[in-house]
C-alpha cells in the first residue's frame, strides 16, 4: 500500500468518529463517502450526512415560516383597509343621498322620513327621533323611526321617549352620547345661525371588541355632525319651505306639497278609514282672458279666484294650485255629498264675483270635480284620477259644473 492512501485512512478514521458522535446524541442518518483524489493521489474524505441536510431544511422552513406570517399580517392589514374604505364608501354614499333629500324635499315630515330610511340601515339604528324646540323652548317629538314603523304625532302620544338626554344636547349645544350595555345612545343637537332648534336622537346596538365599539363610536358622531348642520338649516327656514310649498301668485299650496298632503291622507285613510274628498277645480275659457285682457289681467283673476276658494273653505280644508288654472281642495272628514255643497257653493261665489283686473272687469266660471276616498282605491292617484275624468264630464256638459265622480253633471244656476 502506498503512502498516498493514508490520507483516505485518515478521512475515513474521522468520518467514523463523527458518525459515532451522532450516534451517540440518538440521531438518525444517512451517509455518503465522497473520496477526494488530486492528480491520481487521494489526498482526503468527504462525509455527508443526512443531519446537514435537515440543517439546511430548518433554516429553510424557518424562513419560508416568517414569510409567511409577513404575508398573512399584510393581508390582514389590506382586508382592514378594504373593510374601511367600504365602510368609509357606503358613509359618502348616505351622506350625498341625505344632501340631495335635504336639496330636494319641501316638508319637513317627508325631509325626516327619507333621511331615516337612509341613515337606519347605515347607523343599524333601532330608534331614530326628531324633536323640534317649540316657541317655549321645550322639546317636541316630530318624527319617531322604530324599527321599519314611521309614526308621527297623530300616531304616537309621546310617552316613552326619555327627554333627559335631548335635553342635555340641546342645553349644551353638543352630541351627547352614552353606552348602556351593548346600546349606544346619541343626542344631537340642530343648530342654525348659532341657535338651537332641535334634537336629532339615534339609539345604535354596538357589538364587538372596545377598540370596534370606539371606531364605530367615532365614526357615527363625523356623521351625524354633518346631517345634524344640514337638517338645522331646514328646520331653522320655514320660509325656505313656504316659497317651495306655497305658490307665489296665488297663495295656495303648490302641486309637490298636494302630492305630500294626498298621500299623507290617503294612508291615514288606510289604517282609520275616515272619509275625505277632493275637489278638482278648472276655470272655463281662461285661455280667452288671458288673450283678451292680456296675462297681467289674467294672473289677477287667478289670484282672486284663488282667494274666492280659500275664504270659501273650511280651516281644516287645504287649497292647492294643482296646474296653470287648475286648483284643487282636499277635505278632510267629508264625504262626497258634504263636499258636494262646499264646491256649489265656491262655484256661485266664483261666478257672481267681478274681478277688476287692469283696468277691465272680468267675470269667470269654474267646472269642478269631486271623489271620496275609497278603501277600494290602491293608492291615491286612482283617487285623483277619478276626480280628475268628473271634472272633464262637467267641461264636456256645458261647463259652469258640479260633477261628482260616477253622478250626473250639476250646475249652471
Amino acid at each position: 500500500m502506498g503512502l498516498y492512501w493514508i490520507p483516505f485512512f485518515v478521512g475515513l478514521a474521522t468520518a467514523c468518529t463523527y458518525l459515532y458522535f451522532l450516534a451517540a446524541r440518538g440521531q438518525e442518518f444517512d451517509i455518503g463517502l465522497v473520496i477526494i483524489l488530486s492528480a491520481g493521489v487521494v489526498i482526503g474524505l468527504l462525509a455527508v450526512t443526512q443531519a446537514i441536510f435537515a440543517a439546511a431544511d430548518a433554516r429553510a422552513l424557518a424562513a419560508a415560516r416568517r414569510n409567511a406570517d409577513e404575508l398573512e399580517r399584510r393581508l390582514a392589514e389590506a382586508r382592514d383597509h378594504s373593510r374601511q374604505l367600504s365602510a368609509h364608501f357606503e358613509v359618502l354614499s348616505a351622506m350625498r343621498e341625505v344632501t340631495h333629500i335635504l336639496s330636494d324635499a319641501v316638508d319637513l315630515d317627508q325631509i325626516a322620513e327619507r333621511v331615516f330610511d337612509v341613515l337606519q340601515p347605515l347607523l343599524e339604528a333601532s330608534e331614530i327621533v326628531l324633536f323640534i324646540q317649540t316657541d317655549q323652548g321645550d322639546l317636541e317629538p316630530r318624527v319617531v323611526r322604530r324599527g321599519r314603523e314611521t309614526l308621527f304625532p297623530d300616531e304616537f302620544d309621546g310617552t316613552g321617549l326619555d327627554l333627559d338626554q335631548a335635553n342635555e344636547a340641546l342645553e349644551r349645544q353638543t352630541l351627547v352620547k352614552t353606552v348602556e350595555g351593548e346600546t349606544s345612545r346619541f343626542s344631537v343637537p340642530l343648530i342654525a345661525d348659532q341657535k338651537p332648534v332641535g334634537v336629532m336622537r339615534f339609539d345604535i346596538p354596538l357589538d364587538g371588541s372596545p377598540d370596534e365599539k370606539a371606531a364605530r363610536l367615532d365614526e357615527f358622531e363625523a356623521v351625524l355632525a354633518n346631517i345634524a348642520k344640514h337638517l338645522a338649516l331646514v328646520v331653522k327656514t320655514p320660509n325656505l319651505h313656504d316659497r317651495a310649498t306655497i305658490d307665489g301668485l296665488t297663495g295656495l299650496f303648490t302641486r309637490r306639497h298636494f302630492d305630500i298632503r294626498i298621500a299623507d291622507m290617503f294612508r291615514l285613510g288606510r289604517r282609520y278609514a275616515p272619509p275625505f274628498s277632493l275637489l278638482l277645480i278648472d276655470l272655463d275659457h281662461f285661455k280667452e282672458v288671458n288673450d283678451q285682457y292680456g296675462h297681467r289681467a289674467g294672473d289677477v283673476v287667478l289670484a282672486e279666484t284663488a282667494l274666492l276658494v280659500t275664504n270659501g273653505i273650511r280651516d281644516c280644508d287645504s287649497a292647492f294650485r294643482y296646474g296653470g288654472e287648475e286648483f284643487a281642495v282636499l277635505l278632510p272628514e267629508t264625504t262626497a255629498k258634504e263636499a258636494w255643497n262646499i264646491a256649489e257653493r265656491l262655484r256661485k261665489n266664483i261666478k257672481e264675483n267681478e274681478v277688476a283686473a287692469d283696468g277691465h272687469t272680468v267675470s269667470v266660471t269654474i267646472c269642478t270635480g269631486i271623489a271620496e276616498y275609497s278603501p277600494e282605491l290602491a293608492n291615491h292617484g286612482e283617487l285623483v284620477a277619478r276626480a280628475d275624468q268628473a271634472l272633464y264630464n262637467a267641461k264636456q256638459s256645458g261647463r259652469d259644473r258640479t260633477v261628482l265622480a260616477g253622478a250626473a253633471a250639476r250646475g249652471s244656476a
